[in-house]
């Protein structure tokens, strides 16, 4: 019984890691998906858009707010590469 409460208490402990939050994965998860896309599509951002089933100015937004730019070149990560799960 005791470990039982030990465990529930561990639970409840906020995570301290800044880099495992809901906001952070979200946005790492969104950069992944958009920068896949537009690589995919030559960054035609029209068609990167229908893709992702979002608006122009939706990905026009996206694109500014996360500062991302066409990199030739360059690979994006794969997801396992972005994200450290433990």
């Amino acid at each position: 019984m005791e470990q039982a409460q030990a465990d529930h208490s561990q639970a409840e402990q906020p995570l301290t890691d800044p880099h495992f939050s809901l906001r952070s994965l979200r946005a790492e998860a969104e950069i992944y998906a958009i920068s896949r896309t537009l690589e995919y599509t030559g960054w035609n951002r029209r068609r990167a858009a229908q893709l992702l089933s979002i608006s122009y100015r939706g990905i026009l937004y996206k694109i500014r707010q996360h500062n991302l730019t066409p990199r030739s070149g360059h690979e994006v990560p794969t997801l396992e590469q972005t994200v450290k799960v433990e």
